[in-house]
């Protein structure tokens, strides 16, 4: 029992973090060669940018700034905010910004940043939606960057890339894991589609766009909505926005829970439509890159444990659990180094411990609708 437990998780994981990947650069090479994915930089279709906040004083006034300055004809954008029940001056900051292709709309009460879009996507009159977040500041080409990508009428979705600013001032797209996590985007862009948008820069055909459960998260569901309706949703990864990097510990894990208790509601509620739909590609990219690596930490636990309980048997197995218990340690030493090799462990089993604590707050009945703005 033990060694096919040992065996059965190590493979597993291999396959999740190693096979995956190769597997899928090699299809994407093949797929890249049949059809290469097209966009072109003159098309401006009419864009309406959508917003949700919920007290965000200290970063409104600059992203309104931040939106006028964007580079694209100003007769043919919008932005659409809604304030969900915010108390602080952010209403305020809204209604003096409130004039020409700017609108402002209250959502009374605290209903979610779904439903806050749902509202919003109601108003909109753009052929194109644009989703983002209120302390994400986009490079002035952003809105044309992801508006060129729809000049292709297979392309429903597209997802923009974040840029984040470190506290020293310096920006950076994030760390190792942050740049395999765009390999693999671009890759899945390029076979079948990617599996999960950037929710701080992506954008959606209008005629794909249905009114959301307030449960839901948009940025996981809407590429699922575009392959189901047909069309391919795709990574965009010239349209950039910049935001502050995240200082992540107890906050931050309890952000993920919530974002990942709201992930395996819409993984559950979105596979059989998927397999109904005939997309078996998509749903292999979103059993691999998601569900399987969202486990990686019960897989871990297990061959680690396995291993342990297999030592006597030789020294491959000793020296195995060893690697793993040295990851494991590393990640302890990440929670107070903020750098290298500790810190990559850290945020991994951050991120993977969420994912499993995620699951069963789900499997527990706990749905998750209002959230907190970060620390800006």
């Amino acid at each position: 029992m033990s060694m096919f437990l040992f065996w059965s998780c190590a493979i597993l994981l291999a396959y999740v973090y190693f096979g995956y990947p190769a597997i899928l650069r090699l299809c994407a090479a093949k797929a890249k060669g049949r059809s290469a994915q097209s966009s072109q930089d003159e098309y401006c279709p009419r864009i309406s940018i959508l917003l949700s906040v919920y007290n965000e004083e200290a970063v409104m006034a600059r992203k309104i700034e931040n939106f006028l300055a964007l580079d694209y004809p100003s007769g043919m954008i919008e932005l659409i905010v809604v304030s969900d029940g915010s108390t602080d001056s952010t209403d305020a900051i809204l209604k003096d910004a409130a004039k020409g292709n700017i609108r402002f709309l209250r959502q009374e009460g605290r209903l979610g940043k779904t439903a806050a879009l749902n509202m919003a996507a109601a108003e909109a009159t753009g052929d194109i939606l644009v989703f983002t977040d209120a302390n994400s500041m986009f490079l002035p080409d952003a809105a044309r960057r992801l508006a060129a990508h729809f000049a292709d009428p297979s392309v429903g979705l597209v997802s923009g890339r974040t840029r984040y600013q470190l506290p020293q001032g310096q920006e950076s797209f994030g760390g190792l894991y942050l740049r395999y996590e765009q390999f693999i985007r671009e890759c899945e862009s390029a076979l079948y589609s990617i599996v999960g948008a950037d929710g701080a820069i992506y954008a959606l055909r209008a005629s794909i766009y249905s009114p959301l459960a307030p449960r839901h998260i948009n940025d996981f569901l809407h590429p699922m909505q575009a392959v189901i309706d047909g069309y391919k949703a795709v990574s965009g990864p010239q349209a950039i926005c910049v935001e502050p990097a995240e200082d992540r510990g107890a906050e931050e894990f309890r952000r993920q829970t919530r974002i990942m208790s709201q992930s395996w509601d819409i993984f559950f509620s979105q596979i059989f439509g998927l397999m109904a739909a005939g997309r078996y590609g998509y749903c292999w990219q979103l059993v691999s890159h998601k569900a399987l690596r969202w486990l990686s930490v019960p897989m871990l636990t297990a061959s680690t444990l396995a291993g342990l309980a297999l030592s006597t048997e030789g020294t491959f197995y000793m020296l195995a659990s060893a690697a793993q218990l040295g990851f494991i340690g590393l990640a302890l030493a990440g929670g107070r180094i903020r750098t290298g090799a500790p810190r990559i462990a850290f945020l991994f089993m951050l991120l993977h411990l969420a994912a499993l604590n995620g699951l069963l707050r789900f499997a527990r009945g706990d749905r998750f609708v209002t959230w907190e703005p970060r620390a800006s």
